[in-house]
């Protein structure tokens, strides 16, 4: 009976198991992969690649965020001569990102030296996912604590202060202006609760978009008009394109797109001023404009108008109240269409938001 060798043996377990395993030498200016197994196909590349310029596969297939973490794992393990885990991300012909979970294990002969780096690789990007929207839920989860902790507590203590000195004055009727400032508290109450279910709703990475073909002129008169009272007890004046041009996204998360960033000019313009929204269609997609005369954003508080709860948040130029929620939630429904937002800025010299939605 003919025996099989060690090696034989090796191939024939290595070839029957999930997780890739491969062997290479140790010289870092000729590395060379030695042997790799036939699971090799979760790195989504032929074997002959493989094998022939493992630093082309590095190039081209390792994630250019981990290219430095994976050159300090295999330096930490050549050096230290100790095994060392990581997780990486690949880049397949798709264009998909696949997250693996890689282990440097160095192979050292009876003189203590190393000769040979045996690398183990697994796809764990089920697992990843998981973990990305489990810190998601619980950055979530932390943001409306400290928005209950902090911006609604406001408007209800002013009602309940309100209503404790009514209850002790013994007065048959309440004041109209005390009735006009609990009226003003429960507004901005609604108002904050509103920008925190969107928040909250569009910070979901299961969130599904309903996309439909719309004239989308319309839908930008019918918000302009939504701020009609705003609009009037500020004397400002808003433009809007007059063209008729079909488009493809979610209507509804575009409206409130629009709502947010409409309200945001009204609130810092100042009386008497001026709001343009204009559209262009390219081969490319939608780009929508929006730009105001008002007080701007100061160089410093510009790189952080998108973050929750920005410390950039302040009241309009007639008080009105702001949660700081706007932007970051118009930003995460327009990348939810896989566009793009910018804001520029200077402060006294107004403001312009423009948008780009490809085509779908």
């Amino acid at each position: 009976m003919r025996q099989i060798s060690t090696y034989q043996m090796l191939d024939v377990i290595f070839d029957n198991i999930d997780h890739v395993v491969f062997v290479t030498n140790v010289d870092g200016m000729d590395l060379k992969i030695l042997h790799i197994n036939d699971t090799y196909e979760t790195f989504g590349v032929h074997k002959e690649f493989l094998s022939s310029d493992p630093y082309l596969f590095f190039k081209k297939v390792i994630h250019p965020k981990d290219k430095r973490m994976l050159i300090r794992a295999f330096v930490t393990s050549l050096n230290k001569k100790i095994p060392t885990d990581f997780d990486f991300r690949i880049l397949k012909s798709n264009e998909h990102i696949c997250w693996l979970y890689g282990k440097f294990i160095p192979v050292i002969n009876n003189d203590g030296v190393v000769t040979h780096m045996v690398g183990i690789s697994a796809d764990v990007t089920q697992r990843k996912e998981e973990e990305l929207r489990l810190n998601n839920l619980y950055k979530v989860q932390g943001d409306v604590v400290k928005m209950l902790a902090h911006d609604l507590r406001t408007p209800i203590s002013g009602v309940k202060i309100l209503v404790e000195s009514f209850l002790r004055s013994k007065k048959k009727e309440l004041p109209v202006m005390d009735m006009n400032r609990i009226v003003s508290h429960c507004q901005e109450t609604l108002i904050l609760m509103e920008d925190l279910l969107s928040y909250i709703q569009t910070d979901v990475a299961y969130i599904k978009l309903h996309i439909t073909e719309f004239i989308v002129e319309e839908r930008v008169h019918f918000v302009a008009e939504s701020f009609s009272t705003e609009i009037a007890i500020k004397n400002i004046t808003i433009q809007t394109p007059h063209t008729q041009t079909l488009f493809s996204m979610d209507s509804l998360r575009f409206s409130q797109i629009l709502t947010n960033l409409i309200s945001n000019s009204i609130k810092f313009s100042n009386s008497g001023g001026s709001i343009t929204v204009y559209l262009e269609r390219t081969d490319k997609g939608l780009i929508i404009c929006i730009s105001d005369q008002g007080v701007g954003i100061s160089e410093e508080s510009l790189p952080f108008v998108f973050d929750v709860f920005t410390s950039s948040k302040r009241p309009g130029t007639e008080g009105e109240k702001s949660t700081g929620l706007g932007l970051s939630i118009s930003k995460r429904l327009i990348e939810l269409h896989n566009g793009t937002i910018d804001v520029f800025s200077k402060e006294n010299e107004g403001t312009l938001v423009q948008m780009f939605f490809p085509i779908n």
